[in-house]
């Protein structure tokens, strides 16, 4: 198995292929599908309560599936979980991942589990981060996790493991309403629910691409370019539907 160092390495060396630094919070969702050097297809599904996600990849052509029923934190983990399997491991058939973040997991599931976040939060940056913190209270964990958007169990988890909380310090911080309390200090809500309904079933990344791009050069008809759409959940590129945008002349 690798060693945490190599793991944080290879997140870093990830980081700089994406054009990320290695201390700042990272944009996950957005830095992958505009990767345009990987073939990358992201979708958003609601699966199993047991399976946070699954990738699988078909020569260059990668696709990324998230429980969408899951925190948006913890999307963003398994997001970066499954990228370390299709960047740094041979991928045949499909790799589904657990929900749990435990020790009792095969070598390649800790390793993801590692990598994902270090790549969230490398371990010189939480190092950095954690001289400004002269007690790891509550408050303070919460402040680290929305700075980096770290689900609450991955912090947990990434504070014991690199020896900055004992788990008896632990234990009275795993079992408290969250959102509640991050909500208490002036924090959104977001980052410790899922999607909205009507957002569980999404496509992002390179099926979009490729489907526009075969219909640009004419290869199907609007028909089937709108058909092959609504197949990915993106029925508000078929039908407009462009709510987030206001009166761009205001």
């Amino acid at each position: 198995m690798k060693t945490a160092q190599e793991l944080n390495s290879l997140a870093l060396e990830t980081r700089r292929m994406l054009g990320e630094d290695g201390y700042s919070p990272i944009d996950i969702f957005a830095v992958v599908n505009g990767w345009k050097e990987k073939k990358i297809t992201i979708v958003k599904y609601p699966l199993s309560e047991r399976i946070s996600g699954m990738c699988t990849k078909v020569d260059e052509d990668i696709v990324i599936c998230i429980n969408s029923t899951t925190s948006y934190g913890r999307q963003r983990f398994t997001l970066a979980h499954e990228l370390y399997h299709i960047l740094y491991e041979k991928v045949e058939g499909r790799i589904i991942c657990d929900m749990k973040i435990a020790d009792n997991k095969s070598d390649s599931e800790k390793e993801a589990d590692m990598f994902a976040g270090y790549l969230l939060m490398p371990y010189d940056a939480l190092f950095q981060y954690s001289k400004k913190v002269d007690k790891w209270t509550l408050n303070k964990i919460i402040d680290l996790e929305q700075f980096f958007l770290i689900s609450h169990m991955a912090i947990m988890f990434r504070l014991e493991k690199d020896g900055y909380m004992a788990p008896d310090s632990l234990a009275d911080y795993k079992n408290v309403t969250i959102s509640r309390e991050a909500a208490k200090l002036g924090y959104g809500k977001e980052l410790y629910f899922p999607d909205q309904i009507e957002k569980q079933y999404f496509t992002t990344g390179e099926y979009v691409r490729k489907v526009e791009k075969i219909y640009d050069k004419g290869l199907i008809s609007e028909g089937k370019k709108e058909e092959l759409l609504l197949d990915g959940f993106r029925a508000d590129i078929v039908y407009n539907f462009d709510e987030e945008e206001g009166n761009l002349n205001d």
